[in-house]
């Protein structure tokens, strides 16, 4: 689905508006800028105005269930309502994000002022692991003032321009702010136009796609990387307690494990292996009630990839000793080694050990790749492995049922992104 100047375009509708998407690009940098309020403004109005029974119905086309569904739309109003997006804005720009600052340099005779302001053009290209999320990289493009090209991922599903359409309509001057479109990556020639026009390019996804975007962009053309990350649990003798299993399952279902942020696998802090295969079999039925309370949804051919590497996994154990311990709909894998990686997924996660005075030594390595840690612990625990974990690369550490919430003004894979998407600029004046 393509999205230019709030009309929803054809193929070759599209190719006709890429041949001069310059000129259109310069039309609009030659206006006034773009001022956050005119954006918070548009968000308000579509929070106070969404029609929720609409937006179930469409999740309720791509697989997810109503209960998740709710959730979806309610951290969604939280996200985009004018205390969230003010309180985002002073957090990661400062309090006078919108004012000009003017200062006498130290031991300098002259007046300078400072602002910040956009990049200018933005390329978003999106991943399609999370649904909405395109949509939300646009916003943080359209809060700090740019104009935003947003190239779609793979069967995006449509809930993106939907929620770009009801800002458009809340507030008609974002049309030509916001540029959708749908070229394949593979389609180079259409790509290579779209970044030529871009300040920056925004690339959400991994090291593939990142490395293929890094060929394509030239020196003069800004990357900014949000690559996919990987989170993980650790556990303590402390930390099994009957909550804190509970919230990690529910992460586990919630997600699907298919965000940064999601269980992937599970370190317990131990060199035993007779250790790992208990908390297995206490962690199981947890998690096995959990997935049959809230089904973690899964297309046909992603349940049978499932199976396949689950039935590979029962015939590698053989020779590398890894022990599966099968739910009803999940499973626990426990690995020997102490090697980071992925899951096989929706509801099926690994658990290796990992002594606490291995951590930095094992962890270190994978140290651009790690996001955030879901801790289970005893209280007295908490400070000593929290500032452990930040030593070895992991952004954030949090509750188990905490690691997928989102916030106002919470950092992404350890950064602000509305700090990389403006510039501070300095002019003397007399």
């Amino acid at each position: 689905m393509n999205l230019v100047k709030g009309k929803i375009l054809n193929a070759k509708e599209c190719d006709d508006i890429l041949e001069n998407l310059e000129q259109h690009i310069l039309d609009t940098l030659s206006k006034r800028r773009l001022n956050a309020e005119t954006v918070i403004s548009a968000c308000d109005k579509v929070v106070n105005t969404l029609e929720e029974a609409e937006y179930l119905n469409v999740m309720r086309e791509l697989g997810i269930d109503e209960a998740l569904g709710k959730m979806y739309i309610d951290e969604f109003k939280q996200a985009f309502s004018r205390e969230s997006l003010v309180h985002r804005m002073k957090v990661e720009l400062g309090d006078n994000f919108s004012e000009v600052v003017t200062y006498n340099p130290m031991h300098k005779d002259f007046t300078v002022s400072s602002e910040i302001l956009p990049l200018g053009v933005l390329l978003h290209v999106a991943a399609g692991n999370a649904d909405g999320l395109p949509a939300f990289s646009v916003l943080e493009g359209l809060l700090t003032g740019n104009i935003n090209i947003l190239k779609l991922p793979a069967a995006e599903g449509g809930i993106s321009v939907r929620l770009l359409l009801e800002l458009i309509k809340a507030e008609p001057v974002l049309a030509e702010y916001i540029y959708v479109f749908d070229y394949s990556s593979k389609d180079i020639e259409h790509i290579e136009m779209l970044i030529s026009v871009a300040d920056a390019v925004i690339v959400w996804g991994g090291r593939e796609a990142v490395s293929a975007f890094r060929k394509l962009i030239p020196p003069n053309i800004k990357l900014i990387e949000w690559g996919h990350k990987i989170s993980f649990a650790y556990v303590t003798k402390q930390g099994i307690t009957t909550e804190g299993l509970e919230g990690l399952a529910k992460n586990i279902s919630d997600t699907g494990q298919l965000l940064c942020s999601s269980v992937q696998g599970i370190f317990v802090d131990t060199d035993n292996m007779e250790e790992i295969y208990e908390f297995c079999n206490k962690f199981l039925p947890v998690l096995n009630k959990e997935i049959a309370n809230h089904p973690v949804k899964a297309g046909i051919g992603i349940q049978s990839q499932v199976a396949l590497r689950l039935y590979a996994e029962k015939l590698e154990g053989i020779y590398k000793n890894n022990r599966i311990f099968r739910g009803d709909n999940c499973s626990l894998i426990a690995y020997p080694d102490k090697i980071m990686d992925t899951s096989i997924q929706f509801g099926n996660a690994w658990v290796r050990p990992l002594p606490r005075s291995e951590m930095l030594t094992v962890l270190r390595p994978y140290k651009n790749y790690l996001q955030t840690v879901g801790l289970l612990c005893g209280p007295l625990e908490v400070q000593l492995l929290t500032d452990m974990f930040f030593k070895t690369g992991v952004v954030r550490v949090c509750k188990g049922e905490n690691m997928s919430i989102d916030y106002s003004g919470m950092p992404h894979d350890g950064e602000y992104p509305l700090r990389r998407y403006t510039k501070i600029v300095h002019a003397e004046k007399d």
